[in-house]
């Protein structure tokens, strides 16, 4: 009997009716069951030596609007329209298509593409919570491979201690045996180093709606800071990326009047995923943040955190949430028009 699953038989090991859809996010057990459907795409929006079997790769950061000057021309818009078209044309990709998103950063990168495409109106879509290093853990196919090369290290190693041609030649006839069960489990693994970067078909993406509703603009954030010093009792406004995230230093925040709550504290760095829910509902409760109130995020280093912070609030029912687009130097060049 083949000792290998294939992508046919995986989800009936998974159980594929057992695991409900999320909302924003989604885990490896739901993700597993979709890769290499022809209606859906990996997308991985981070470089990495790592990928999904199947992914196309979008780098977020060549979405970015800002200028070296500190302005954003399609603002409140992490990216221009056209920009965008431009970029998802040239990858093949269709406004329709159903996009299941990921990197090795916790879902940070991936939530800064979601928030650019959801801005411009693209629907089917989720974030893989855990990206590679969960899908890893559940694939049998890899067990399998990492036991052979644990074995042949462990052959290396005997081979080290003991230099008798008897012990050589054993050694060497079990290492290329392992070597033939690597080949062979190999092309069943779903987490692959090289992707196929053959020429892809254009597709004609086109933008036909537009969404600002979780959108934070330069104008509307610095409406906000008086709004936070004036006690306003139903907003307030929270430093994704606090001081002591930046330079090491508790000097406090850029804003005054600010909720400092670092993304840092939302993330479970041993499983490169996100808390459980039970301690991100326990973690914004500390903070005393209501999901009825408004909830403005920002970070001035790198917007990516306040935009993956408010994916995460919007996942535990925090509806009345906006997220700033831009970083300190253009809301300082913004400011001073």
């Amino acid at each position: 009997m083949n000792k290998f699953i294939n992508l046919l038989f995986l989800s009936l090991v998974l159980g594929s009716g057992a695991v409900a859809e999320d909302n924003i996010f989604t885990n490896a057990k739901v993700a597993i069951q979709k890769i290499e459907k022809n209606d859906i795409q990996f997308i991985a929006s981070q470089k990495s030596e790592q990928f999904i079997r199947g992914s196309k790769v979008v780098n977020p950061h060549l979405l970015s609007s800002d200028t070296i000057l500190g302005k954003m021309p399609c603002s409140p818009f992490y990216s221009c329209p056209k920009q965008v078209e431009a970029y998802f044309s040239s990858l093949g990709i269709m406004p329709t298509q159903s996009l299941i998103l990921y990197d090795n950063s916790y879902g940070v990168y991936a939530s800064v593409l979601y928030t650019i495409l959801e801005s411009f109106g693209h629907k089917n879509m989720t974030i893989l919570n855990g990206g590679t290093s969960a899908v890893k853990k559940l694939d049998p196919n890899q067990k399998l491979f990492d036991k052979y090369l644990n074995e042949i290290k462990a052959v290396r190693r005997v081979m080290q201690e003991d230099n008798s041609s008897v012990t050589q030649k054993k050694s060497e006839a079990t290492i290329k045996s392992l070597i033939t069960k690597i080949e062979m489990v190999q092309p069943h693994l779903l987490i692959e180093k090289n992707l196929n970067f053959a020429l892809k078909k254009r597709s004609n993406y086109v933008i036909k709606e537009q969404n600002r509703n979780y959108l934070l603009s330069t104008k509307e954030l610095q409406n906000a800071v008086s709004r936070v010093r004036s006690k306003e009792s139903n907003l307030t406004l929270i430093d994704a990326c606090p001081m002591v995230d930046i330079v090491g230093n508790r000097y406090g925040n850029y804003l005054l009047g600010v909720t400092p709550l670092s993304w840092k504290r939302l993330i479970d760095r041993q499983n490169n995923s996100l808390q459980a829910k039970d301690e991100l509902e326990n973690i914004f409760i500390e903070m005393k943040l209501k999901k009825e109130d408004l909830n403005y995020l920002y970070c001035m280093s790198e917007s990516s955190k306040a935009l993956f912070m408010m994916l995460v609030m919007r996942e535990l029912g925090y509806t009345n949430v906006k997220a700033y687009t831009g970083n300190w130097s253009v809301w300082k060049g913004e400011g001073n028009e």
